[in-house]
């Protein structure tokens, strides 16, 4: 008998992709500007945390994840971040712009989401 996909296991971390395309293709005119948020590098916050969320829900598809599963779901959330990052750098979206502390900030989310799996196993 084949496995069938079973797309409620997939659906969460769709959905959380989409939602992070979403919000990062708002164009920057239309983000709230805070200049306290700024100070707090809050933007970087927000990066990390979308990813340590997008990476829990692509290792919850399997299972009984394993390491293997973990490094897979680890490089799709840091190519994700990285193709946002270039798109936001082209004239598709106004006032967006490619920043190289976003990506360092979804890998730091990415990072911090496969410790607290490493300390679980």
């Amino acid at each position: 008998m084949k496995n069938k996909i079973n797309i409620k296991y997939y659906l969460p971390a769709i959905v959380w992709s989409a939602f992070i395309f979403f919000v990062c293709f708002i164009p920057g005119g239309k983000l709230p500007k805070e200049n306290w948020l700024d100070k707090i590098y809050f933007d970087k916050i927000v990066h990390a945390e979308l990813y340590i969320v997008l990476l829990f829900l692509l290792v919850r598809i399997p299972p009984n994840p394993n390491k293997k599963v973990i490094i897979i779901a680890s490089f799709i959330c840091i190519a994700q971040g990285i193709l946002i990052e270039f798109i936001q750098g082209t004239s598709l979206i106004s006032n967006r712009t490619f920043d190289v502390l976003d990506i360092a900030a979804n890998i730091v989310g990415v990072l911090i989401a496969i410790s607290i799996f490493l300390k679980k196993a």
